[in-house]
């Protein structure tokens, strides 16, 4: 089936289309016993080339018994794809098969329940994570997985029914910052041109919206929302317009704390990003089109959206792709009512005008139904 995402944000919307929904129930072959619980991953990051070098080490429960178990990753195909170096059980190496994008692995059948596997790898992803250049030229590198993209840089069960912990740990030039999901527990000096930065997120989350920014930042705490940290991650080159256009944040924050309930998350970064989304919902750490940044403030809508969807979309996920639009009404919804709630009832009018308008503009030219499974999920 076709999905169409309407993100509203003052003045535009953004219209997205998911063309490669089909049927309206979910084809993800998922593992029927295997639980991933935790991710750790090592990458490291270099200037001379777009090659990444990988570790994954993921904790699984076997739910029953100890099966065979899957986990997604692009196999390299000409020059884009990665290459496995190694497959482990603890530190004894596993068997495994690598096809069709899978990385199916055989644990040894006696032992306990819970288990620790390693997958090394290097390669350069062809989407997931864009290795680019900012708009004002500076190298950078962002991930940016919606809707199951992190197989292309992350060995990872990448599909939003299996949530699990996750740490980064990024080896990357010194002069880089370093942002990702999570809170910083380290940054050290390697001595030799190269730093390692650590983020570590407890709360489970959906790969879709796990992510890592490394270019040359401006940062700044905009403040606190009950104890929690809010901060934007901009180009220096913009920084005052853009520690300007996300100030809201910290407002936007309240208010759904206010109105839905606790936060999930270790903090709320809001990153100025090559992302091919206006906007992307990575858990605690949301990503916005570069272009966001003008100084007007014009994307309180917008940011109202993104942080809407850490309650809707990624501390309640949805258990197939084809009930996306739960998360997405959500998430527009509680932004027009946060809109409302600051420019009173005229606005929360104006919007949902807005919304009828393109909904209408968009089935005119594309009259096909949103097609779903009979019962919905979160």
């Amino acid at each position: 089936m076709r999905i169409t995402i309407l993100i509203p944000f003052q003045p535009y919307i953004l219209v997205f289309i998911i063309p490669f929904f089909t049927k309206a129930q979910d084809t993800y072959q998922r593992n029927s016993s295997a639980d991933v619980q935790g991710y750790i991953f090592n990458l490291t990051l270099n200037d001379e080339n777009d090659s990444i070098v990988g570790e994954a080490a993921f904790t699984v429960d076997f739910k029953n018994e100890v099966n065979e178990f899957s986990v997604d990753l692009i196999k390299k195909s000409s020059r884009y794809g990665m290459e496995l170096r190694g497959v482990f059980e603890g530190n004894t190496p596993a068997k495994y098969t690598f096809k069709n994008n899978k990385i199916k692995i055989a644990p040894t059948l006696s032992g306990p329940k819970t288990r620790t596997f390693k997958i090394q790898y290097q390669g350069i992803p062809e989407r997931g994570l864009v290795i680019d250049t900012t708009k004002f030229g500076q190298r950078s590198f962002f991930g940016d997985n919606w809707p199951n993209l992190a197989r292309h840089w992350l060995p990872s069960v990448d599909h939003p029914s299996d949530k699990a912990s996750v740490e980064f740990s990024i080896t990357a030039p010194d002069y880089y910052d370093v942002v990702a999901t999570g809170e910083k527990i380290e940054e050290s000096s390697l001595g030799n041109g190269y730093k390692l930065t650590t983020y570590k997120e407890p709360a489970p989350v959906a790969m879709k919206v796990v992510t890592i920014g490394v270019t040359k930042f401006a940062s700044k705490i905009l403040g606190e929302v009950y104890d929690i940290p809010i901060s934007a991650w901009v180009y220096p080159e913009n920084r005052l317009d853009g520690f300007s256009d996300y100030g809201v944040a910290t407002k936007v924050m309240k208010y759904f704390i206010d109105t839905i309930g606790p936060y999930s998350y270790a903090k709320l970064a809001n990153m100025q990003a090559k992302t091919q989304w206006g906007g992307l919902e990575n858990a605690g750490t949301i990503a916005y089109f570069e272009n966001s940044v003008t100084g007007k403030n014009e994307v309180e809508g917008l940011i109202a959206h993104e942080i809407a969807h850490q309650w809707f979309g990624n501390s309640a996920t949805e258990n197939d792709w084809n009930h996306v639009w739960l998360s997405e009404g959500f998430a527009t919804y509680f932004a027009i009512l946060y809109q409302e709630s600051v420019y009173g009832n005229t606005k929360r009018k104006e919007e949902l005008e807005l919304d009828r308008k393109q909904f209408k503009a968009y089935y005119q030219k594309n009259p096909a139904p949103i097609v779903g499974a009979q019962h919905a999920s979160l």
